[in-house]
């Protein structure tokens, strides 16, 4: 196996992501792919968040008691990207 440093972007089309808007790119710190994902903001509506004490989609699910701070604070910071683009 032949490892290809930078292939995600690419294949992904992250690499062009200039010309897109209101995208939030949510990465749990706990998934070993996450150094792969988007890891910084890109223009003014393209954000990048790395969320501490979460796994894959913990904060596209629904609330539980046993959520973590740092995924409560996620969902609230993606709540009030997704309020800006509305208004």
């Amino acid at each position: 196996m032949q490892i290809r440093p930078g292939w995600i972007p690419l294949w992904s089309g992250a690499d062009q992501l200039q010309a897109s808007s209101n995208i939030i790119f949510s990465n749990g710190a706990l998934d070993p792919w996450h150094g792969s994902g988007v890891k910084e903001n890109i223009g003014s509506s393209i954000f990048a968040l790395l969320i501490k004490d979460a796994a894959h989609h913990l904060d596209l699910r629904s609330p539980h008691p046993a959520d973590p701070n740092s995924v409560i604070q996620a969902r609230q910071t993606e709540m009030n990207i997704i309020r800006g683009w509305l208004k």
